[in-house]
């Protein structure tokens, strides 16, 4: 049955999505805490509506060509509206961000056209809640307070950025970027605190950004709904299927060519800042010495838009940069480890969570794991320096049983606390809690 029909009725629950950009495919981490949040909800009975800004990169870089990504919010939401977005960091914004109240992120972000169609979308129907992805939309809020209906108003937020851009202040080897980071940092203090303070309720990410939103105001409402994984989409039978589809596709292979798995993957939007200064300095300071130990690895790099510094990374001996791919899966299915190199960064990483569930070993900073419940040489190993993360390669390279322990351990972990569809119930429950108390 149609997921926009099956288990609603007309008294079901009217949410409303805010995102920053459209949210298939899924991507980046950011769009996929957004599609499966939305899609669990519509799958829990609500009427579900995204709205956003249209992303032309992602959108022409994916397709579903093979019929094996998750259903485009078309199929389970009741409408799909997207808004074209104005240039990013343009002289005048960029001044707008040092000198004036908002900050140069929600700027960005802030455009008429999009309070224009936020406000129609609005009027055209009667919304429950506005569930707004990331404090960079809160220029917004006016226009969900105005409206007619009167629709609770929810924060999710991705990360806590004033301390994301701290972190990367204290490591951009640039000077001016360093100042930019440190001034956008001072400045989202306050402003996070202003979005503490006036909406009706908000997500966290892990118990830790929730403790961090509390000290920071601590009347607000902060529930934490945790980043997740679709554990069936990366079960063993997908995996295998996604792999022969994506070598029968390659004319330079054949689809029953013998698996080997000789890939260290990194997953991730590569035209992220933090993902980008982990792969550089792992590919130049890390990856040399293991690739010596290891001659047969390569050093796969798997993400959208890769900036140019990740290109050039494709010259280095045994690395790989694949740029935009449709599927992940194969990746993961070649993949002897995931490796998660995080200097920088906040939130929690769902690629971690992706290769747990692929059944792929994870070696990761203790900063890229940080929010998730893991437990090193458990389901996961934590390695700081360059000398831990090549000794952890080797372990799992020729120790089978920690291998094949971390993976089933892994598999346990996410399968219990981070599939997306017992996080869409909570998600589920929190807003009917809300509206309860809120008397509707």
């Amino acid at each position: 049955m149609d997921g926009r029909l099956e288990g609603k009725s007309k008294d079901s629950m009217r949410v409303l999505f805010l995102m920053p950009r459209v949210c298939w495919p899924p991507q980046t981490g950011l769009m996929l805490r957004n599609y499966y949040l939305a899609r669990e909800l519509a799958r829990a009975g609500a009427h579900v509506t995204c709205l956003s800004f249209a992303d032309d990169e992602v959108r022409d870089g994916g397709g579903n060509s093979s019929g094996m990504l998750p259903a485009p919010p078309e199929e389970w939401c009741e409408q799909v509206v997207k808004v074209e977005r104005a240039s990013a960091y343009t002289p005048s914004k960029i001044l707008r961000g040092v000198l004036g109240r908002t900050p140069l992120p929600a700027l960005n972000y802030t455009t008429p056209a999009m309070r224009a169609e936020l406000s129609r979308v609005l009027e055209a129907r009667p919304f429950d809640v506005v569930q707004v992805e990331t404090s960079t939309l809160t220029e917004y809020l006016n226009v969900i307070r105005a409206a007619r209906h009167r629709p609770l108003a929810v924060c999710d937020w991705h990360n806590i950025d004033s301390e994301l851009m701290l972190r990367y202040s204290e490591k951009a080897a640039h000077v001016g970027r360093k100042l930019y980071a440190r001034i956008t940092a001072h400045r989202m203090v306050g402003f996070e605190r202003n979005v503490l303070q006036t909406y009706d309720g908000h997500l966290a990410v892990s118990e830790r950004d929730a403790a961090q939103l509390r000290l920071a105001a601590p009347g607000a409402r902060v529930t934490v709904i945790e980043n997740g994984v679709d554990v069936n989409y990366y079960s063993d039978e997908n995996l295998a299927l996604a792999h022969q589809v994506w070598r029968a596709e390659r004319v330079e292979r054949s689809a029953d060519e013998a698996i080997e798995r000789r890939r260290v993957v990194f997953v991730g939007s590569m035209d992220y800042h933090a993902n980008v200064d982990a792969v550089v300095h792992f590919a130049q300071h890390t990856w040399p010495e293991i690739r010596r130990r290891r001659p047969e690895l390569i050093f796969t790099v798997v993400g959208r838009n890769p900036a140019p510094e990740v290109e050039r990374l494709a010259a280095l001996p045994g690395v790989e940069v694949t740029g935009t791919v449709p599927d992940v899966r194969p990746f993961y299915r070649e993949a002897v480890a995931q490796i998660v190199p995080l200097r920088v960064g906040g939130g929690s990483r769902l690629k971690i969570l992706e290769a747990m569930a692929a059944s792929v070993p994870v070696i990761s900073t203790t900063l890229g794991a940080e929010g998730l419940l893991v437990s090193d040489n458990v389901n996961i190993m934590l390695a700081d320096t360059a000398g831990a993360m090549g000794n952890a390669l080797d372990a799992l390279a020729e120790n089978d049983a920690l291998r094949t322990g971390i993976i089933r351990e892994a598999g346990e972990l996410v399968r219990k606390q981070y599939d997306w569809s017992a996080l869409g119930a909570a998600l589920h429950r929190e807003h009917e809690s809300l509206l309860r108390q809120a008397g509707r």
